[in-house]
């Protein structure tokens, strides 16, 4: 239980630090999620859909820190990811690969 509370602990300080890849997936989940409810989708998908855009936020975190891109944009990628929604990325990101095969 100490173990737990610790790390729980850690993760808010990391928090309050400013860790710029928090906010991303956080302003990605609450994003999606708002989006989700303002289309009327049931709770499963919404809850769904914000881990999804959550987890894709922070694999596009992940190449931009191997592209040497500021990490200012974090936020700004993950509102975008969220606001988009993973089917229509899905789809940018298909069309994308077509042309370039």
């Amino acid at each position: 239980m100490l173990l737990h509370e610790l790390s729980i602990v850690e993760i808010i300080k990391t928090w309050w630090q400013g860790d710029m890849t928090f906010y991303g997936v956080l302003m990605s989940i609450v994003m999606a999620i708002l989006r989700m409810i303002y289309t009327g989708a049931s709770w499963t998908i919404t809850i769904c859909e914000g881990l999804l855009c959550g987890a894709l936020t922070l694999t596009a975190v992940s190449t931009m820190n191997y592209f040497n891109v500021p990490s200012d944009l974090t936020v700004a990628i993950g509102g975008f990811i969220g606001f988009i929604g993973v089917k229509k990325l899905t789809v940018y990101i298909h069309r994308f690969l077509d042309k370039k095969l």
